[in-house]
């Protein structure tokens, strides 16, 4: 059996990088030129050149990560420059009847639907200028039940339609870190194809220790018939949301989205078994995650690996003033606590903030050695249902009766209080007389 191909490209430093790592994304036609050349070499050493991904007449969906709204300078999305090349490559080169550009973001209701994400994220506009067909805001489309065999956990799912009418699905993702995925790449990224359902179910459910095997389980509706990583800026740190931006100029890709995964995961400076959606991926017979039985081709992993910032999902003692209390919960709550206190972070003098509201305290799961009294005439965060299934429920009712106010976020996992818990503490915050501002 011949071993799977992965091509990584240096595209070269692009003239708006400058801007765009300082804050600006500034769009330069030399850089979309230059990123049409880049592509066309990684399609060339990948698979031998277009015709061998796409025939005369078939429609292509292209297939982002949109991750949710959010602009190009939080480095969270494709790079809009990538999509627009990327489409034009495809018009101008290929055979395809239409190309056609669609994901549904996560998080939910909360910031989580589709046209004003593709908007914040100016990849409408990139897709429009490269000539896309359409694109298509898949919270908008219709949704096909399907049954998923083999699946071990995610047995039945609802699939956005478009991803099954496309004769040619490419994956396009990006390369970031992510806190409860570590990394976040192309098998990861098919969490676009099922919608979101508030508070738990579809995107928003499996989201737990499952995650890994739910992500495995979704690259079974439909595999890829090529994947291209932008590693144009990639991210690392507290990634997918509140990470910094690393300049790697590369492109990385191959027809096997496990293998083009595991190569980028290695060349962020992972191994791939530290990966779950890979390595669950990869024992399950759907794609390879050994680099050893993975052809690389062009230029050499060691001219390019670097060693990024891990994320860290802990969300205790990260703010002084705010109690995260869970001794006994999962990383549903967990990572989704610790993203909403990055942001919270990153947006409030979190000093002024505990002056005027007062210490804060946040419960997740089972909390055996929690005192109801510490919270009294302080604000209290409930988040998840499990709470309640725990032999401690009764010291987290007591709290409820003795806290100034609580405020509770059903499901499992709640994956919204990503955006809904660090909304709510700013919104106190600012209440209290707070000015959001973000810091330096």
């Amino acid at each position: 059996m011949s071993k799977p191909r992965v091509a990584i490209v240096k595209t070269g430093a692009l003239k708006g990088n400058r801007e765009f790592l300082g804050g600006k994304f500034v769009r330069y036609e030399e850089d979309i030129a230059q990123l049409k050349k880049k592509i066309a070499e990684t399609i060339t050493l990948a698979v031998g050149g277009i015709d061998s991904i796409i025939r005369k007449g078939e429609t292509v969906l292209i297939k982002p990560n949109l991750a949710f709204q959010a602009p190009p300078e939080s480095f969270s999305v494709v790079d809009p420059r990538v999509i627009e090349a990327f489409v034009a490559y495809l018009k101008e080169n290929s055979k395809a009847k239409e190309i056609w550009v669609g994901d549904n973001p996560s998080l939910g209701q909360h910031v989580g639907r589709a046209r004003p994400a593709f908007e914040a994220s100016g990849m409408r506009a990139a897709a429009e200028r490269g000539g896309a067909d359409r694109v298509i805001f898949f919270d908008e489309e219709k949704l096909v039940d399907v049954e998923i065999k083999g699946a071990k956990l995610y047995r039945r799912a609802k699939i956005f339609k478009p991803l099954l009418d496309a004769d040619r699905v490419i994956n396009l993702p990006k390369m970031k870190t992510h806190l409860a995925g570590t990394v976040t790449l192309g098998v990861k990224n098919w969490q676009g194809i099922i919608p979101n359902v508030h508070p738990s179910g579809e995107q928003q459910d499996v989201h737990r220790l499952d995650l890994g095997q739910k992500c495995a389980d979704l690259l079974r509706v439909r595999q890829a018939d090529f994947t291209l990583v932008d590693a144009i800026i990639a991210m690392e740190g507290q990634g997918p949301h509140a990470g910094s931006p690393v300049e790697m100029n590369l492109f990385i890709a191959g027809t096997q989205t496990v293998a083009v995964d595991a190569v980028t995961a290695y060349v962020m400076g992972f191994e791939t078994v530290e990966i779950p959606a890979i390595r669950i991926a990869a024992t399950e017979g759907l794609g390879e995650r050994e680099i050893h039985n993975i052809e690389v081709v062009g230029t050499p992993i060691s001219e390019v690996r670097t060693f990024f910032k891990r994320p860290m999902n802990d969300p205790t003692g990260l703010i002084p003033g705010v109690h995260v209390i869970m001794q006994q919960t999962c990383p549903g709550c967990f990572v989704n606590i610790r993203g909403a206190l990055d942001n919270v972070k990153n947006n409030i003098d979190t000093k002024d903030f505990i002056e005027k509201a007062g210490e804060i305290y946040i419960i997740a799961g089972g909390v055996p050695d929690f005192e109801p009294a510490w919270v009294k005439d302080k604000h209290l965060f409930i988040t998840g249902d499990c709470w309640k299934l725990f032999p401690s429920r009764d010291k987290v009712e007591a709290a409820m009766k003795l806290a100034k106010k609580v405020t509770e976020y059903p499901g499992c996992a709640p994956v919204y209080i990503f955006a809904q818990l660090n909304g709510d503490l700013q919104a106190l915050y600012q209440t209290c007389g707070g000015v959001l501002c973000p810091l330096p």
